[in-house]
């Protein structure tokens, strides 16, 4: 859902499509068939296992959706990073982009969350997986991604990367979490990738990077053991309207994404995925509901 939105507000990241009014109709009265269709639930509050240790609290931030390698409805799991294309070796010189084939961070948790609010700065939230590894004082850096999504109820797509490797043994990554957020919205790129779903859906998102903070606003918030970016998809008016509609779809999607920093020089080269994450027939009646 976020990709579309994403990808619906940059024309340099998708074939030409039709206009918006003309795409928002048509998925309009898709949306309306696939809501009649009901679809099983998910149990939002479930025994988990992170970086290969159970939760202690089920419902911690970072553990609120059924982590399944089998695509299990209402689940995620990390998706291969083969599935995405990257700038290889002697990409300024051939522009020949080659398959990913490793991660820079770990997936080790993820969250699917409705508020009545706006929902920011989840990895400070006591209780939540970046919080028990700050108390426990290790080594470990967090990156979260948690995309904000607008409507009466708002609903968050959270995603926990960690690496236990030194920030300063990958300059590029040292250089995006220390840098200004200028620097970090001219680097950070999503490749979005529907690899389930609805065709119109699948046309429109493609599977091209985008840099997400050149399309919607991007928050930036450094803590201690982690850094972590909320984008806002209601900063944009095309993703605000298309977001509400495209609700409709999640629970027939597989819904896959590849984050990564930008490499724009030979010494950067090739470039080396973030993380990935695959969300599987998401319930947005049934995302965690986030309480004061």
């Amino acid at each position: 859902m976020i990709l579309f939105d994403i990808m619906t507000v940059q024309e340099n990241c998708q074939p030409k499509l039709p206009s918006p009014a003309t795409m928002v109709k048509k998925l309009h009265g898709l949306a309306e068939e696939l809501c009649k269709t009901p679809k099983i639930g998910c149990t939002a509050c479930t025994d988990i296992e992170v970086a290969g240790n159970e939760v202690d609290t089920p419902c911690s931030f970072g553990a609120t959706i059924l982590r399944s390698p089998d695509c299990a409805e209402c689940s995620y799991f990390s998706s291969d990073p083969s599935a995405f294309l990257i700038r290889g070796e002697n990409y300024l010189k051939d522009r020949h982009k080659v398959k990913a084939n490793r991660t820079l961070m770990e997936l080790v948790g993820a969250d699917w969350l409705r508020s009545d609010k706006r929902e920011d700065d989840l990895a400070s939230r006591p209780g939540g997986i970046v919080q028990k590894y700050e108390a426990k004082g290790g080594s470990e850096f967090f990156f979260i991604v948690n995309m904000q999504i607008p409507g009466n109820t708002r609903h968050n797509l959270v995603m926990y990367y960690m690496t236990k490797t030194p920030l300063e043994s990958t300059p590029l990554l040292e250089k995006f979490v220390n840098g200004d957020d200028a620097y970090r919205n001219s680097r950070f790129k999503l490749i979005p990738y529907i690899s389930k779903g609805s065709w119109i859906v699948k046309q429109s998102v493609g599977k091209k990077a985008c840099l997400v903070g050149q399309a919607l606003e991007a928050t930036y918030i450094r803590g201690r053991n982690y850094l972590e970016l909320d984008i806002d998809v209601g900063s944009s008016s095309v993703a605000r309207g298309v977001s509400g509609l495209v609700l409709g779809y999640l629970s027939s999607l597989v819904i896959e994404m590849a984050f990564l920093i930008q490499a724009e020089t030979e010494d950067e080269l090739p470039e080396v995925l973030l993380g990935t994450c695959r969300y599987n027939y998401l319930d947005a009646s049934k995302a965690f509901l986030v309480e004061e």
